[in-house]
C-alpha cells in the first residue's frame, strides 16, 4: 500500500521509485562491463567488484551489526563507536563496509576487531537483496550522510533498523537532496533515529523528510577520534632526518587540483625571506602524485616523495617539498608542522576535517570554502583557535605574519586545543542511544542460540 501513496504533486512513491529503479538498472548494466575490464586490467580489483555486486567469499556470519562508514574520515571518526560497542559486547560480529579502497585499506589497517571488512554493493534491489541475506544484519549504523534510497527501503522492508550515527547535511548536499525529496522522504521513515552533529544538521534532515521525533543531537565522533599513532621507532626516524632538521615545516593537508600551484607560489614567495622553509604537500587523491610533480618542475622546485625520505641524505637541503605519497600518516605527520593549512578550502570543494592538527596544537588555516564543516570551522574561528583566509593574497599575509610570530602561533594552538576538549564526549552519547538496539539485537542472538 505505501507504494501507491501520493507524495505532494500527485506523484506516487510507486512512481518515484520505478523511476530510480528503472536508472539504478541501466547504470547496473553499465557497470558490469566496466567492472569486467577493470578487473582484467588492474590487479586485485576483481575481488572488489564480486563485492560491489552483492556476492561474497564463504563468510561465517551470526546476525551480525552491520556499519557502512564511506571512506577514510567515516572510518577514523567511527572507529571509537566501534571500540566502544566491543568493549561493552565483546562477543557482537561487526561488518564494516566502505565505498572507497581507500576506507577499505584504513579499516583493515586500524580495526582487526572486525569481522568482515567489505565494499558497498551498488543501490540496486537484486544486489542488495543477495548481500543482505548472506550477512543477514541484526543492525544498520551508517556514518555521516550515506543515504542510499534502495538500502534504506531494501532494510527497511526487512524490519532491520537503521540509525544514522554522527549525521551532517551540508547547506549544498541540501540542496541535492531536496531536488529528490519525494525520493527520500519515503526511504527515511525505515530508519529508526537520526542522531545529528548539529542543531542546523538537525534542521536540515527534517526538511529532507526525516520525522522530527526520531532526530537527535548529539555532536561529532570526530572530535573523539583516536589518532592512528606511528610507532616510536617511525615517527623517530622521520624526526631524526637530516633534512628536517632545524626545518619551519608548512603542511598541506588533502589539497586539490588548482591549490598546490596557490601553495607553491606562496611558498616560493615565503622562501625569500624564511630560507629553512619546507612544503610538505598532502595532495587529497594518490592518484595526482605525478600531475603535482610537473607543477613542482616547472617551478623549479626540488621535492621528494615521503616514501624515499629513507634515502635523504643524500640529498642534503636541496629539498625544498617533501610530496606525501602514503596512506595514513597525514594525521601523525601534523606532529611535526609549524603551520597546517587544510586543503579543499581555496576552490568550491568544501574542505577536509579541520580538528586533527588540533590534537598536536597545531596553529591551523584554511581558506573560504568550508561548507563541509561549516559549523565546526566557524565555532573555531569564533574561539580563536584557527584562522580562516579570504584568498590567496589573504592566505600569503597570513602565512608571513605567523611565520614571523611563534608566540601567536601557540596561542591558537593552544586555543584549538582547548576547543577540541570542550567538545569531546559524543561517541559516549551516540553509544547510549543505541544501546537499545544493540542489546536487543544481542539478546536476540542469544535467545536464538539456545533455542
Amino acid at each position: 500500500m505505501e507504494d501507491e501513496t501520493p507524495l505532494g504533486g500527485g506523484v506516487s512513491t510507486f512512481m518515484v521509485f520505478l523511476i530510480y529503479y528503472l536508472l539504478s538498472t541501466f547504470l547496473l548494466m553499465m557497470a558490469i562491463p566496466y567492472f569486467l575490464l577493470k578487473g582484467l586490467r588492474q590487479r586485485g580489483f576483481g575481488k572488489e567488484w564480486i563485492q560491489r555486486l552483492g556476492f561474497l567469499l564463504p563468510l561465517v556470519l551470526k546476525s551480525p551489526i552491520w556499519v557502512h562508514a564511506a571512506s577514510v574520515g567515516e572510518v577514523f571518526c567511527a572507529l571509537p563507536l566501534l571500540r566502544r560497542i566491543k568493549k561493552d559486547f565483546p562477543q557482537s560480529q561487526i561488518v564494516l563496509t566502505t565505498m572507497t579502497r581507500t576506507g577499505n585499506e584504513t579499516a583493515k589497517k586500524y580495526f582487526p576487531e572486525a569481522d568482515a571488512i567489505l565494499f558497498l554493493p551498488l543501490d540496486h534491489p537484486w544486489v542488495l537483496k543477495r548481500f543482505i541475506k548472506r550477512i543477514n544484519p541484526h543492525l544498520l549504523l551508517i556514518a555521516e550522510t550515506e543515504l542510499w534510497p534502495n538500502l534504506l527501503r531494501s532494510c527497511g522492508k526487512r524490519s532491520i533498523p537503521i540509525i544514522l550515527f554522527n549525521g551532517r547535511v551540508s547547506e549544498r548536499s541540501l540542496r541535492g537532496y531536496l531536488l529528490f525529496r519525494r525520493l527520500f522522504q519515503n526511504c527515511l521513515n525505515h530508519l529508526s533515529l537520526f542522531l545529528m552533529q548539529t542543531e542546523e544538521d538537525q534542521t536540515r534532515i527534517i526538511k529532507i523528510g526525516a520525522p522530527s521525533e526520531k532526530t537527535k543531537v548529539v555532536g561529532n565522533l570526530k572530535f573523539d577520534q583516536t589518532l592512528p599513532t606511528l610507532s616510536g621507532e617511525k615517527l623517530a626516524e622521520v624526526k631524526g632526518l637530516p633534512l628536517l632538521q632545524g626545518k619551519t615545516i608548512l603542511i598541506a593537508g588533502s589539497t586539490h587540483s588548482g591549490e598546490e600551484e596557490v601553495l607553491i607560489r606562496i611558498f616560493k614567495d615565503l622562501k625569500k625571506t624564511n630560507p629553512q622553509l619546507l612544503l610538505l604537500l598532502a595532495p587529497r587523491h594518490l592518484d595526482r602524485l605525478e600531475e603535482v610533480e610537473k607543477i613542482l618542475k616547472r617551478e623549479t622546485l626540488s621535492w621528494m616523495r615521503r616514501t624515499l625520505l629513507k634515502e635523504s641524505r643524500d640529498f642534503g637541503e636541496s629539498c625544498d617539498v617533501i610530496l606525501l605519497d602514503t596512506m595514513g600518516e597525514l594525521m601523525n605527520l601534523y606532529s611535526l608542522g609549524t603551520l597546517i593549512f587544510i586543503g579543499g578550502t581555496l576552490f568550491p570543494i568544501g574542505g577536509h576535517n579541520p580538528l586533527e592538527p588540533l590534537f598536536f596544537k597545531k596553529c591551523v588555516l584554511f581558506g573560504p570554502y568550508m561548507f563541509h564543516f561549516s559549523e565546526i570551522s566557524r565555532s573555531l574561528v569564533h574561539a580563536g583557535g584557527a584562522i580562516q583566509v579570504k584568498d590567496e593574497e589573504d592566505l600569503s599575509f597570513q602565512l608571513k605574519s605567523l611565520l614571523s610570530d611563534e608566540k601567536m602561533r601557540r596561542e591558537i594552538g593552544e586555543k584549538g586545543y582547548q576547543f577540541l576538549q570542550r567538545h569531546q564526549g559524543a561517541t559516549e552519547r551516540v553509544f547510549q542511544e543505541i544501546l537499545p538496539f544493540l542489546s536487543k539485537t544481542l539478546n536476540e542472538n542469544s535467545s536464538g542460540s539456545e533455542g
